[in-house]
């Protein structure tokens, strides 16, 4: 069965995971997804569906994984390839040999006008660069918030300098990349370095075990590795802090989600490896809540798009997700109802944030952490959501923080408020103490 899809709407190649009958995905890892992403690619070159020019358009969900695969089949045949950033309302330049598409600039989705944003010149970059033994780091930095374009820009400006120097000497050996990074900066990344070494591995932070970590092939020039292989590295254990954020539904959840990682991000001690996934199949992913800031309509067409129904199977492949991630903060969100699906994904968690409106509320959700799991798991956070209110109060902060946060609204950027602020630096403490 094919995880992966593609195929020409127009102009445009969309591509999508592949979901069953009843609107479910199909659950699957990263490197059969690769696989089969080179497999369909394979396919439509060889149908002559992949016929060159001068800008390829691609619009739909990408893992990281595969956008390596991706760039490498098909950036030799375009000038230009642009990936769809609904945040941006665009298309996005990430690699380009044509002069009237510069790397990073802008397409309207609406007009198909080229814009170049103009970057700050004194700002630090935003992507980050660099070797850690024989793996290259290549990862978004922290400290600096932009969009996508210029997210881009950077990544091909950072490895431009790294080639220069000679710290990317190519070769018929393996290149096995790390971090935390963005689909366009991927894109760029993949497009430079793939012809330089025998294969390009990718760590999977979905994969992999206490004390190894999994790199899926990605790019491969050699027999000795296959598209889609896993590599297994070891590596030194670390303790993992996986953090639930549970609560009826429209409470903010998706909202107070996207603020803790925008909050997190920007703490000067933050792990370098946070990441964040959705434990719900509402359609929300982490582009949902930036997009509904500028874009409302389309985040919500976006979202109807991607939603899908909440089944054993859906949960299943959640919990194996969560498992296997073993980075040092790990945020995630689940369903509304304490439900038998709920109960197997949050039984991955070592702590939970309760969001609720109500006592009556935060009492349920007590009694689901205290007394309907596997073994009782503690709450660090006991959060009521204000939607009319006017200001953040904060009424305890330990052993449980607790207070209200105010206005959890789609379209409104929550990150600064007080009571975010001091839930990002009590999970970035769970992880430094």
């Amino acid at each position: 069965m094919k995880t992966y899809l593609m195929g020409w709407e127009g102009d445009t190649l969309k591509v999508d995971f592949a979901k069953k009958a009843d609107g479910t995905p199909i659950p699957t890892d990263g490197d059969e997804m690769v696989r089969d992403a080179a497999a369909r690619l394979q396919e439509m070159a060889e149908a002559g569906e992949l016929r060159g020019g001068d800008l390829l358009k691609i619009d739909g969900r990408i893992s990281i994984l595969v956008s390596y695969a991706i760039a490498y089949h098909v950036a030799h045949l375009y000038r230009a390839i642009a990936i769809a950033d609904p945040r941006l309302s665009a298309y996005i330049v990430a690699t380009s040999t044509a002069a009237e598409y510069p790397v990073g600039s802008r397409i309207a989705f609406a007009t198909g006008e080229v814009q170049q944003v103009p970057a700050n010149s004194n700002a630090s970059p935003s992507f980050l660069i660099y070797w850690e033994d024989d793996v290259l780091i290549a990862q978004i930095n922290n400290g600096v918030q932009v969009d996508g374009d210029q997210i881009v820009r950077d990544a091909t400006a950072q490895l431009a300098k790294l080639i220069e120097s000679g710290q990317l000497p190519g070769g018929k050996q393996i290149l096995k990349i790390k971090g935390r990074a963005t689909l366009l900066a991927s894109f760029a990344i993949a497009n430079q370095v793939a012809q330089l070494y025998g294969g390009v591995a990718v760590f999977d932070p979905k994969q992999g075990d206490k004390g190894l970590d999994k790199y899926v092939v990605t790019v491969s020039h050699t027999k000795d590795y296959q598209v889609g292989e896993t590599v297994d590295i070891e590596c030194v254990p670390q303790p993992a802090v996986k953090v639930v954020l549970c609560g009826p539904p429209n409470t903010g959840k998706t909202i107070l989600r996207d603020a803790l990682k925008q909050a997190i991000l920007k703490l000067k001690n933050a792990p370098k490896d946070f990441y964040v996934i959705s434990g719900c199949p509402d359609g929300d992913g982490s582009w949902f809540c930036e997009t509904a800031q500028k874009y409302p309509e389309l985040a919500d067409s976006l979202k109807k798009e991607y939603k899908t129904r909440f089944t054993r199977e859906f949960a299943q492949a959640k919990v194996r997700d969560i498992a296997a991630i073993n980075n040092s903060l790990l945020l995630f969100d689940v369903g509304g109802k304490p439900s038998e699906e709920n109960q197997t994904i949050v039984s991955q968690a070592t702590h939970a944030v309760i969001l609720a409106k109500t006592e009556q509320d935060v009492a349920a959700w007590q009694q689901f952490c205290e007394n309907e799991l596997e073994k009782p798991l503690p709450f660090i956070a006991i959060i009521y959501s204000d939607l009319h209110g006017k200001a953040d109060t904060i009424t305890s902060e330990s052993p449980v923080l607790t207070g209200s946060v105010h206005g959890l609204a789609r379209g409104k950027d929550a990150s600064s408020r007080p009571m975010v602020q001091a839930l990002a630096e009590l999970l970035v403490k769970l992880v430094n103490d």
